[in-house]
């Protein structure tokens, strides 16, 4: 197992190359991506992302809402897991990096750990959520507010 370094960094040029190989999902206008919950490009994009969480050996879960958790194990199975993401779906007429950079940075992240080789004491959980953007179904981030509600309207079942 390697030792952090004190000046750890991410590949940058890795993670602009998963940033541009999302943004051709769903092409937008002006540059932007249209990407919208549920549809044929968001699952798409989905897919994309199960296929480089699957390089990673993340385990994933999806939750009742199709919210995706790809986990990565840590050192101690009695910690609790860091959580890390945003959301993969797009406004009709949204940017190439909100949300999609909180998950894929996120991605990078543990990329950056493998590459290394370095473990963690507590599990690393990157997060793609389900109709963040709240543009095709009412109530805006409605799988967010439900994941980490204390009187949770479901549980997650993975």
């Amino acid at each position: 197992m390697s030792t952090p370094a004190a000046n750890l960094k991410i590949n940058s040029s890795r993670l602009w190359d998963s940033l541009m190989e999302m943004a051709k999902i769903g092409p937008g206008i002006a540059g932007g991506n249209n990407r919208q919950t549920l549809t044929d490009e968001d699952a798409e994009g989905r897919e994309l992302f199960q296929k480089w969480c699957d390089k990673e050996n993340l385990e994933m879960g999806v939750d009742k809402m199709g919210t995706m958790f790809a986990r990565r194990e840590g050192t101690d199975p009695n910690a609790l897991p860091v959580y890390v993401g945003s959301h993969l779906d797009t406004q009709p007429t949204g940017g190439k990096y909100d949300g999609v950079l909180g998950v894929l940075g996120g991605l990078e992240i543990i990329r950056t750990l493998n590459e290394l080789d370095i473990k963690t004491k507590h599990p690393i959980v990157v997060v793609n959520f389900t109709n963040e953007e709240g543009t095709r179904f009412a109530q805006k981030g409605c799988s967010r507010k439900n994941v980490w509600r204390r009187n949770q309207a479901h549980r997650m079942d993975w």
